[in-house]
């Protein structure tokens, strides 16, 4: 393989005869105009009876190849860069699903991959439903940290899941969905920009804003927090150029260490370190009014919130708290009912916890959003004498407890069909 041409291993099940090809387009600096870094986009070479990219990547889903399509598309990108000899500190930006970085190399990737140890690389988190398998999202966050890539969450903006999901991504770089740049300020822009700020301020996080076309775009930009701009204005998709004539910017941001994985290290949120704050005693009605409070804040968050609730077998829960959580659902990015199978259908997500598991004795409401976390965790004792149940709880607004206690309990949804 070599140059920016690969050929399809896949193309007898795409029906596409011809190769693919990787063009690489600027990532700049504002300000300086600096070049920091290229995208790296999946092109039809000559010869192919695809159209366009998304002709190519259509054909990939018919065909039930698009995890093997997406790594021959990431293969392609990786050898370009390598024999085009891009410099160690310009950022390569590979876009990738969750569920191909979630699955196994192919055998003819392995070799391109030790070689492209020497590059920059961020992954640029490209799934528009990141919601149906979160599980499989966090591992594949995993399994690029562990290949020494930084994280980019790509059009943020476009949905609300890539707000809800920016704090358990923990993302290097945040690219802005073109659409805040070409269109007028709304209250919903601003909403998306309060919540990518927050996350930029705690973390470091590069904020990148995509489709800049003209001088307009790149003030735009600029107003919206970004440091760094792609778009036409700075060049087409296209060949990498010979580098020794480039004016370039060492990125900070890939010689300083790249964002932690977070991997709380416990089976269920209750049994997080204690020692991070103070656990009481409350009695169940107590309890439950701490809940509904919660909820209720969740379900005035609206889309960008996640919401995780765990049910013990003691509990049956009310018809009024599932119609909470059916609400929930409706209104959130992401609402998860986590306790013993449902005798009836519901209109909400559940995940099944056996009676043997010690999630089983635990009662649970975790908030995230980019603007409030909370945390009330609890863990039943049974009943007293007076025939009231007990519990041991937490309540924490500690981001990164409550982080921790999401994370456990993201990672155990499975898939949803």
């Amino acid at each position: 393989m070599s140059g920016r041409h690969a050929v399809n291993p896949f193309a007898h099940r795409l029906g596409a005869p011809g190769p693919i090809e990787s063009a690489y387009q600027p990532v700049v600096e504002f300000g300086s105009g600096a070049l920091v870094g290229f995208e790296a986009l999946v092109r039809p070479a000559a010869g192919s009876v695809w159209a366009s990219p998304g002709e190519m990547f259509a054909a990939a889903a018919r065909c039930d190849a698009t995890i093997d399509f997406d790594w021959q598309c990431r293969v392609s990108a990786l050898t370009g860069a390598l024999v085009g000899n891009l410099p160690r500190e310009l950022a390569l930006f590979v876009n990738a699903e969750p569920r191909a970085l979630d699955a196994p190399p192919p055998a003819y990737a392995r070799p391109v991959l030790a070689d492209a140890a020497r590059l920059s690389i961020v992954v640029e988190i490209t799934e528009r439903h990141l919601m149906k398998n979160p599980a499989g999202l966090l591992r594949a966050a995993l399994h690029a940290r562990d290949r020494g890539w930084r994280i980019a969450v790509d059009d943020v903006g476009a949905d609300s899941s890539s707000l809800a999901m920016l704090a358990l991504l923990r993302p290097d770089i945040i690219k802005l969905d073109m659409r805040l740049v070409h269109q007028r300020t709304t209250a919903e822009t601003a909403a998306i920009l309060s919540a990518v700020a927050a996350e930029s301020e705690r973390t470091g996080a590069v904020i990148v804003a995509e489709g800049i076309e003209n001088e307009t775009h790149e003030r735009r930009a600029q107003y919206l927090g970004a440091r760094w701009g792609q778009g036409w204005f700075y060049g087409p998709p296209a060949a990498l150029p010979k580098f020794e004539a480039v004016d370039r910017l060492p990125v900070r941001q890939l010689a300083a260490p790249a964002m932690t994985v977070r991997a709380p290290t416990a089976v269920t949120p209750f049994g997080l370190d204690q020692s991070r704050g103070a656990v009481k005693s409350i009695d169940e009605s107590l309890l439950e009014t701490l809940e509904d409070d919660l909820l209720d804040r969740a379900a005035s968050m609206g889309p960008t919130a996640v919401v995780l609730v765990t049910v013990p077998y003691s509990t049956i829960p009310s018809a009024a708290r599932h119609a909470a959580f059916a609400r929930l659902s409706t209104v959130s990015a992401l609402t998860v009912v986590f306790g013993r199978p449902m005798e009836a259908v519901v209109s909400y997500r559940t995940v099944d916890v056996d009676v043997q598991e010690p999630l089983a004795l635990e009662r649970s409401v975790i908030v995230v959003d980019p603007l409030f976390n909370a945390a009330l965790i609890a863990l039943d004792l049974g009943e007293n004498p007076d025939g009231l149940r007990t519990y041991r709880y937490r309540l924490t607004f500690d981001r990164d407890q409550v982080l921790d206690a999401a994370t456990l309990l993201m990672h155990s949804i499975p898939q949803e069909l």
